[in-house]
């Protein structure tokens, strides 16, 4: 959806037109499910919040003073929710195959299927093992494209800190996996 497109619809809403948010929800919902799932964990934890976080949005859409887009305004919504649903539930667990993330192009270029899929599952399950607001940081640069500022927006963290803790996660992973710190299913 393009971006005039999308502040049209909120304005209409905005202005009473309930029937066209759905239209929003259908744009930005596996976007809100993805990243909700890499912070809480499992796949029905993950739809209860992010179908609460559309609730949340639909309510609190007057307050979107288009300052940011409106993904970031989301994916701020969908952070706090997230933490918070792990919070309650005192667990910081992700599957090693409940999550998405994107080829990285020296492992797409492998051509052994078997070995490919491997070092997925090994790179999984060492993020598996960051915490949750590290896990959303990575996820969020890498998976979902957002940028330093709208991660910083989103968390509250200044966009230093938010480039460091990605450097620092980065060296992590490497050292994990060089490490042989890695769980196969």
């Amino acid at each position: 959806m393009k971006k005039e497109e999308e502040l049209y619809i909120i304005e209409q809403v905005k202005k009473g037109d309930s029937s066209l948010f759905p239209r929003l929800v259908e744009c930005h919902s596996a976007r809100i499910l993805s990243i909700v799932r890499g912070v809480v964990g499992n796949k029905e934890d993950a739809e209860e919040v992010a179908q609460d976080v559309f609730v949340k949005a639909f309510f609190s859409l007057s307050g979107f003073r288009c300052e940011s887009s409106f993904s970031t305004w989301l994916f701020k919504i969908a952070y706090n929710m997230s933490v918070s649903k792990v919070r309650i539930k005192k667990r910081d667990v992700v599957s090693c195959y409940d999550m998405a993330f994107v080829e990285d192009s020296s492992v797409a270029e492998i051509e052994d299927k078997g070995r490919k899929e491997e070092m997925f599952r090994a790179l999984y399950c060492v993020i598996d093992q960051l915490d949750t607001n590290d896990r959303f940081v990575l996820l969020s640069f890498y998976n979902h494209n957002k940028s330093i500022k709208e991660i910083s927006q989103i968390t509250g963290m200044s966009e230093s800190n938010v480039k460091v803790r990605l450097h620092r996660i980065k060296k992590r992973l490497a050292v994990m996996l060089d490490n042989n710190k890695l769980c196969y299913g």
